[in-house]
């Protein structure tokens, strides 16, 4: 019982029952709730676990025994599933259906149609969604009135795939969802990675001046939370994309990025990124 829980909690961290109740309940009802006869607000709760500095995702971990809870599981496991493995995402597939089967929830549907959709273009020999699956995806984007967090997770795992035309309109839903976020828990970290995936497929099109923006965009967010690794990425494409449209530059952003990946000894990432160089430097 989450109640239980919540009591073992403020045990172990010394708290009295006025103090985790501090203007959010009564004391007698605390203690009633602690051992389970009756029922608090949500927004006595949350008063509970901000005096416990304790998260509600936290929480409900410990509660199931330090272990995610099944619809968790599910969808952390979209994101270690290889979406060009048909067998493990068949596996998947069936894990959803079977949670589906007791119960209804929109982001786990959600993730088993995209699932699905792979699986159709792993039977068709693609790389790539092609536009009707991609248009199918979009209409989902289009049909939510905000895209979440874990949505926009989601969308990251599989933006690659996306036709230019499409990726082009699914930013569009993206920009507007991350500045409603702001700097809320790990979004920027999140918008480094979505402005990355998106610079890199706008590269591929030819469409430097567009890549250089997102570029841009990310860059003091890379810059603000140390992210060595993506600064050294987006150095090299920014220096792509300035040879490329003839932009005079003082520093030779390509040397930079390749130096702080030899320092980090991102052997393999760099190795890549040469290849991204020999690609597209024109």
């Amino acid at each position: 019982m989450l109640s239980n829980t919540i009591k073992q909690v403020r045990l172990s961290k010394g708290l009295t029952q006025k103090f985790v109740t501090n203007g959010y309940l009564s004391q007698a009802n605390y203690s009633k709730f602690e051992k389970g006869t009756i029922e608090i607000t949500a927004s006595a709760l949350i008063g509970i676990l901000n005096n416990l500095n304790l998260e509600l995702e936290e929480l409900l971990f410990i509660d199931n025994d330090y272990q995610y809870l099944e619809k968790e599981k599910i969808y952390r496991e979209f994101f270690r599933t290889p979406v060009k493995n048909q067998n493990l995402l068949e596996k998947y597939v069936s894990k959803s259906d079977n949670y589906l089967a007791n119960t209804t929830d929109e982001l786990i549907t959600f993730i088993r149609k995209i699932s699905l959709i792979l699986i159709e273009t792993i039977k068709n020999n693609d790389i790539y969604f092609n536009k009707e699956q991609a248009r199918n995806l979009l209409d989902v984007f289009a049909k939510k009135e905000h895209l979440y967090i874990k949505d926009l997770y989601v969308i990251n795992s599989i933006f690659f795939l996306f036709p230019i035309e499409t990726a082009h309109l699914t930013m569009e839903y993206i920009e507007r969802a991350l500045k409603k976020y702001g700097d809320f828990q790990s979004v920027n970290r999140l918008e480094v990675n979505l402005r990355m995936n998106y610079s890199l497929m706008l590269l591929k099109e030819g469409l430097e001046e567009m890549a250089l923006q997102q570029l841009k965009i990310a860059l003091p967010l890379v810059q603000n939370y140390k992210l060595s690794v993506q600064m050294g990425i987006l150095y090299i494409r920014m220096g792509i994309c300035n040879n490329n449209l003839k932009i005079p530059v003082e520093v030779n952003y390509i040397n930079k990025g390749i130096a702080i990946l030899e320092v980090l000894e991102e052997t393999e990432l760099l190795t890549s990124m040469t290849l991204e160089i020999n690609r597209y430097l024109k």
